[in-house]
């Protein structure tokens, strides 16, 4: 083939259009006719491109002082420079750079000398000893001598027009005080910038003008996007304050800058872009503010608090501007703690009262109003509730119920409200109120105090026509469906509608079960194969990735396998009617991002027993029907009201581990080897390189953790050959999956068996069939050993630091030491002498730990498939369960508890008119009601008689009103008293009372009334 021809078949191969085809064959022609020419026309052209590229240098009418304070940013600074020194508005003639030198060890001062070389007439270098950014600010406003001041920080730069925007707009606006620019993230790591930052609403126009004194929402919190005019700053001796730390000096100095100043305008600039970087490393200021006191003490103390009562001071009120800055600030404390108390591990509790007490303190000067006005960085209701309730002893003006969910099948609608002090709620369908089947309460906390609490109830509905309301004794609610609110309560219809599933769910009956998409041989498998011997009727299929080793086996066996993130997985996903899964993460439980549209079931069968308190990561799941539990004390610490778990005894099934079923299955006597099975530390994870989570890159720094150091120790220790020899045992190591890259490294010595999930062909279930006894930190694998009464030794070196709250792990409701199946160890000498007790034992388990196996687990019967299964296919049945007279007299004394009356009375004759209450029961519960009616009501007469001639007992009625002294007795009293001793025969009584009421009430009387007196008299 001519290399013309050649020319041509790759040129029509490529993937352009024919026009950009015809260019590119033009200029093939002229590289080989003139190459030269060629060259030379291809480098003029783009020079051109180039050079207009390059920022025209403009002229300005103001000029700016960039004050930089500088700490060890040597790997920064020349970005930081060439973002300044290249700005389209001239450096030379309108900026001035001040740098601070906060005493830095490294090249930081080498490298801002070489840049003042270049620019001696525009950059000052200042040195100082370290004392933080605040002073470094402070020493270089001295050496301000331009109009306008900002203050970029040295690791952060700006875009090329940045200076040139800003003077544009001073110069065309009218009396302006202050210039904002928009801040971005700049994202080190994979150098990606995002616009994501929470104040971006500001900059819906190019330009915006907002006069100082209506500032409102307009929230101002960094320095470094701020221009501000140095006259102001010196007129007031504004400085910034060194005792806040480690930030909002920005927002206190910001604050401080307009105290006063109620005429000119601020102008916020869309275009204007600050790139604040986001260090690969996790170094910055931001990234660590939340490990620092200074920030549960200092910012409040030196910071929110003296701001607010300056304001205050100056005009009896705090501006809602400053009252929005606040309470944007508390919103983050609110966001990472409320839930997660373990994370202030750094506060001591008397730190921790102190903060608290210095977080009501900064309440004291915000209004009900404007918190519940504050609608930003997602500061939902949730927290408004918490908030009022914990820090100013009050509550919401309003309430608001929440539909969750819709069970179309046993016809339930899930309505949720946040309250702080407990409250009686009354949900009703067609104004009747209606007893939760399945009700609980969640407990928020932060730092470690209640913050709210949240009510969580499954209803029963009749008919999709039925209307459902929500009722607190004391307070409005509003119903919100899908984020619109009801005023008058919601139809079941509307309900049904809002949860409807969009087309592309079109539902086969089919069920997908899934384990990790990287390997099988856990919960899902072992279900799976059971329905498909036990109920081949069901179609099923299992997801996996192709490339994994478990695919071959599976196959063999006949699995109906789907590739993993294919076409063909996603077309079936869609369809399925059941997910099931041991998994909880987003690729299983919600892969397309819309929870499925609440189409299909999700059944968790879980990875092991959960013993800590995972409830944090588990409440962000909405769509989990069915949730396993394998020991009572776990089921309870899920299901049972009250927790910290949001999920109902509605969804969570006492059943057992499907694995468990073959895990008991023909018994293998064991051989003597110790098994050791470390689990992982999620701070080692690299960098997801695939679909799903399993699928990481390698940590550089995992073998100088203190986890890897300790293993290594362990398994490297000469004593533990020793001991195992003498005891004539082998030792099986087998690590998470997450250290199978690792391994290669770990230089094991040859005595140690390497077990991997990942190339074993040997299932995880035979292992622990195989072993005698079990060494690991904190895996739930010691209830797979503690199910075969077998022994487990803890050995837990990082303890402190694990339940610290520094990591992702809080304490539940296991206690290893009180409910482990083995010995608790620290030290890899003490884990030596418990492994030596243990093998003097012949390897079995000794007490208390044998006991305890015995005494955690109801099930050992090979039916947990079973149950599993029976749980799965009573979500396809209807509910045909009555609220017992017992559970609605549950709720009827909760009202009473909170002197709720008319409700307690409404559950009282619900439950005497229950068709399954005995004799016994309707004694008991009258008695209950006559004492309501007594005590309930024996400050409100009128409302006592009308209930009793509801009832028929006029005369006692009657007697209620007589209690009431004539001179007391309201217009509405009277009449009650003239109809009901009329209705008693009590003419007397009648006449008088009609007489009393046209003496008292003479201007509210009609004439019917003195036609009806004079009728009484002459009785």
């Amino acid at each position: 083939m001519k290399m013309q021809e050649i020319e041509s078949l790759i040129v029509r191969k490529l993937p352009i259009d024919s026009g950009k085809k015809n260019v590119l064959n033009r200029r093939l022609k002229k590289l080989k006719r003139d190459p030269k020419g060629f060259f030379q026309s291809s480098y003029k052209k783009r020079s051109a491109q180039i050079l207009s590229k390059r920022p025209v240098k403009h002229r300005g009418n103001n000029k700016f002082t960039v004050v930089s304070a500088v700490y060890n940013v040597e790997k920064y600074l020349d970005d930081y420079f060439r973002s300044l020194v290249e700005q389209s508005l001239s450096f030379k003639k309108h900026i001035q750079l001040v740098l601070v030198d906060d005493g830095s060890t490294d090249n930081s001062a080498e490298i801002i000398k070489k840049w003042q070389r270049k620019y001696p007439n525009n950059i000052t270098y200042l040195y100082k000893k370290n004392g933080g950014i605040a002073s470094a600010r402070n020493l270089g406003l001295n050496s301000v001598k331009t109009e306008w001041v900002t203050f970029i920080d040295s690791d952060d730069f700006v875009s090329s027009n940045y200076f040139k925007i800003i003077d544009d707009a001073i110069t065309e606006g009218e009396d302006v005080k202050l210039v904002v620019a928009n801040l971005m993230f700049y994202y080190e790591q994979n150098k990606t910038i995002q616009d994501s930052h929470p104040l971006k609403y500001r900059f819906t126009d190019k330009r915006s003008t907002v006069p100082l004194s209506r500032l409102d929402n307009n929230i101002n919190l960094f320095v470094t996007v701020t221009f501000f005019k140095i006259d102001h700053i010196k007129s007031i001796n504004l400085m910034f304050d060194e005792n806040i730390k480690p930030n909002f000096e920005d927002g206190k100095f910001i604050a401080d800058y307009l105290l006063g100043l109620e005429k000119g305008n601020a102008i916020y600039l869309k275009d204007a872009v600050f790139y604040y970087r986001k260090r690969g490393d996790g170094s910055s200021t931001i990234d660590n503010s939340w490990q620092n006191k200074g920030k549960f003490h200092d910012v409040l103390k030196f910071g929110y608090i003296p701001m607010l009562r300056d304001y205050k001071n100056r005009y009896g009120v705090v501006p809602k501007n400053i009252q929005f800055t606040v309470i944007y600030e508390m919103s983050w404390h609110f966001h990472n703690f409320v839930n997660k108390n373990d994370k202030l591990y750094f506060l001591d509790e008397e730190n921790k009262v102190v903060y608290l007490n210095l977080i009501k303190d900064v309440f004291e000067y915000l209004d009900e109003e404007t918190i519940m006005s504050f609608h930003l960085n997602k500061f939902w209701f949730f927290y408004k509730v918490g908030v009022l309730g914990a820090f100013k002893n009050s509550e919401p003006p309003f309430q608001i119920a929440y539909i969750e969910k819709i069970d179309e099948i046993k016809k339930k609608v899930l309505v949720t409200l946040f309250a702080y002090n407990e409250t009686p709620m009354s949900i009703t369908i067609n104004k009747i109120d209606k007893i939760p089947c399945h009700n609980k309460v969640v407990i928020n906390s932060f730092a470690g105090e209640i913050f709210s609490h949240e009510y969580r109830n499954w209803v029963s509905y009749n008919d999709l026509k039925d209307i459902l309301n929500v009722k607190l004794f004391d307070q409005s609610v509003k119903v919100s469906l899908k984020g619109k609110l009801y005023n008058n309560g919601v139809s079941v219809n509307e309900i049904r509608n809002a949860f409807k599933p969009s087309k592309h769910y079109s539902l086969d009956g089919s069920w997908l079960f899934m384990d990790r998409e990287t390997k099988a041989d856990d919960n899902a498998e072992h279900f799976y194969r059971y329905i498909t011997r036990n109920h081949p009727e069901q179609k099923c299929y299992f997801a996996l990735n192709k490339s994994s080793k478990d695919w071959q086996r599976l196959e063999k066996d006949g699995f109906n396998l789907l590739d993993f993130g294919s076409d063909s997985f996603e077309k079936q996903l869609r369809k399925a009617s059941k997910i099931v899964s041991s998994h909880l993460e987003a690729h299983v439980n919600n892969y397309f991002g819309d929870n499925y549209g609440f189409s299909k079931d999700f059944i968790f069968l879980q990875h092991g027993v959960i013993k800590h308190d995972l409830s944090t990561w588990i409440n962000t799941k909405k769509n989990i029907n069915v949730f396993v539990t394998t020991t009572i004390d776990e089921y309870k610490s899920i299901a049972k009201s009250p927790s910290t778990y949001k999920i109902t005894e509605k969804e969570v099934a006492l059943t057992g581990l499907p694995r468990h079923d073959a895990l008991l299955n023909n018994y293998l006597e064991p051989e003597k080897v110790i098994l050791i099975m470390p689990t992982w530390r999620h701070y080692l994870v690299g960098e997801s390189i695939g679909k799903g989570v399993n699928t990481r890159s390698l940590n550089s720094k995992f073998f100088n953790s203190e986890y890897a150091k300790n293993w290594i120790s362990l398994l490297n220790n000469a004593s533990l050959h020793k001991l195992v020899s003498n005891y004539n045992y082998r030792i099986v190591f087998a690590p998470h999956s997450n250290i199978a890259p690792y391994l290669p490294f770990f230089d094991l010595p040859d005595y140690i068996e390497l077990w991997s999930s990942l190339d074993s062909e040997q299932s995880i279930q035979h292992l622990f069939k195989q072993v005698t006894f079990l060494v690991t930190d904190y895996s739930s694998v010691a209830f797979e050993m503690g199910v075969l009464n077998k022994a487990t030794v803890y050995y837990q070196f990082d303890r402190d630091e694990m339940f610290s709250g520094e990591h992702t792990v809080q304490r539940g409701y296991f206690s290893y030491e009180k409910d482990g199946f083995g010995p608790v160890v620290t030290k890899e000498s003490d884990l030596l002498v418990e492994l030596e007790n243990v093998l003097k034992n012949d390897g079995k388990p000794l007490e208390p730990y044998k006991t305890r196996m015995i005494e955690t687990f109801p099930f050992r019967d090979g039916k947990n498939c079973e149950r599993v299964y029976e749980a799965i296919l009573d979500l396809d049945r209807p509910d045909t369960s009555v609220t017992s007279v017992e559970k609605i007299m549950e709720y009827a004394e909760k009202a009473i508890t909170h002197e709720a009356w008319d409700l307690a009375l409404e559950r009282i004759g619900n439950a005497l008119q229950h068709s399954d209450i005995t004799q016994a029961q309707a004694e008991e519960i009258t008695q209950i009601k006559e004492s309501v009616l007594q005590t309930g009501y024996q400050n409100e007469p009128v409302k006592l008689a009308n209930l009793l001639w509801q009832e028929s007992r006029v005369e006692e009625a009657l007697d209620a009103l007589r209690q009431i002294d004539d001179i007391e007795a309201s217009e509405e009293l009277l009449r009650l008293r003239v109809k009901l001793a009329i209705l008693n025969n009590d003419f007397v009584l009648a006449r008088d009372s009609q007489k009393l009421l046209l003496e008292n009430y003479n201007e509210q009387c009609t004439t019917e009334d003195w036609q009806f007196y004079t009728q009484l008299a002459s009785i």
